[in-house]
């Protein structure tokens, strides 16, 4: 196994979750919460980045807080989950420099096939990079998630890792990851954690490396993002 895996797992349960704090049944499982501040510790990540607000921002700001120079950007599309986590993080009074901002969902281009990705500011993520950890807890919308990695990849430092939640038990993240090891062979390493929440997969990132994005079945994903965005406009945010 990984040793910043295996050194994660055999600490994880000594790392608390307070019932108090924990939001319950929308939030990440406790399991998960464990493990992420375990690997969080684990690697000495001082510079983080997660798609989805929630409580998994308190667990990692905690870890890097002792950290000089610590940074945390939570991007999430839902101004009520991204208030919530600046909220728990303000009760907290974690001393770790923590940046939250609201990104909607929007169709872009990764070569021919449309995707929903964060209409974040252009280069925003690359130039507050490199990052050492980065945690991906996006929307299940179809593509919500895919699209997340290849904006992620190259602001993510050699060496570092992403960790995809809820990822084990869905053909869709599943099919996720596959375009996402054909489009950087060898400058990934996936790795499957089961038994741990709704299953995580941790991600190294080798080295950097240019996309080879997939060209099969472009049209029909293009027509499915539209169809997704076409519901996010029809459906106030939460």
């Amino acid at each position: 196994m990984n040793p910043d895996i295996a050194a994660a797992v055999a600490a994880m349960d000594k790392i608390p979750v307070s019932q108090m704090e924990h939001p319950g049944d929308w939030a990440l499982d406790p399991s998960s919460c464990r493990f992420l501040a375990a690997f969080t510790r684990a690697i000495g990540a001082r510079r983080v980045i997660e798609f989805g607000s929630g409580f998994s921002t308190l667990m990692m700001a905690r870890e890097i807080a002792a950290h000089e120079g610590n940074y945390l950007l939570s991007v999430d599309d839902s101004p009520h989950y991204s208030a919530l986590a600046r909220e728990a993080l303000e009760s907290s009074e974690c001393a770790a420099k923590v940046d939250f901002r609201v990104a909607p969902l929007r169709p872009r281009f990764y070569g021919r096939r449309l995707l929903l990705s964060y209409a974040l500011p252009k280069g925003l993520v690359d130039a507050l990079g490199p990052f050492d950890l980065a945690f991906v807890d996006a929307p299940h919308h179809n593509h919500g998630r895919e699209s997340v990695f290849y904006d992620l990849f190259p602001a993510v430092a050699p060496g570092g890792y992403i960790i995809l939640d809820d990822s084990n038990s869905h053909d869709q993240d599943n099919k996720f990851i596959k375009s996402w090891k054909a489009a950087y062979g060898g400058a990934m390493e996936a790795i499957p954690l089961e038994g741990i929440g709704n299953g995580l997969t941790v991600i190294e990132k080798v080295d950097d490396d240019v996309p080879f994005y997939q060209k099969e079945g472009a049209v029909g994903d293009s027509l499915r993002t539209l169809r997704d965005f076409s519901r996010l406009l029809l459906n106030k945010p939460e």
